[in-house]
């Protein structure tokens, strides 16, 4: 039976923070950065000359003005989790999904910047993920069907 503690239920936010601030620093991330507005909490960091970022928007968190995030991801808290505890459980699965990241660039099945593509920042300061999204403005999509 698996305990809190390795369901990441009592890792608190800043372990797993300073965590993931290690893990990436091992594979030369430089410029580790993180901080919170508008309800949204940001991780960035520097590497390979290139800049890259993820957001997270906490559950609970107040709805940012530019309604902007993703509709998969509900709002709400379910009753019986405190905020905390799933801000920690979000925390952990991150440093988790990075550290399974990191392990598939270490043994060569994929390259830095191919496993983290979606967190890169263009030069217009979104992230390609951002980008690409459908109804995003920096995607266009044909009017009429596929070109042919």
């Amino acid at each position: 039976m698996a305990t809190n503690y390795v369901r990441g239920a009592s890792i608190t936010c800043a372990a797993s923070r300073a965590e993931i601030q290690q893990m990436l620093s091992q594979y030369g991330a430089t410029g580790f950065r993180t901080g919170s507005e508008n309800g949204r909490t940001i991780i960035a960091f520097t590497a390979n000359r290139r800049r890259f970022r993820f957001l997270y928007e906490p559950p609970g968190s107040p709805e940012p003005a530019d309604a902007t995030r993703s509709p998969q991801k509900p709002r709400s808290l379910p009753p019986t989790k405190s905020h905390e505890e799933l801000s920690r459980r979000y925390w952990h699965k991150l440093s988790m999904l990075i550290r399974a990241k990191l392990e598939a660039v270490d043994a060569g099945v994929v390259t830095f910047e191919e496993e983290f593509l979606a967190y890169m920042v263009l030069p217009g300061g979104e992230t390609v993920a951002q980008n690409v999204r459908p109804g995003s403005p920096g995607r266009t999509l044909p009017a009429s069907g596929p070109r042919r």
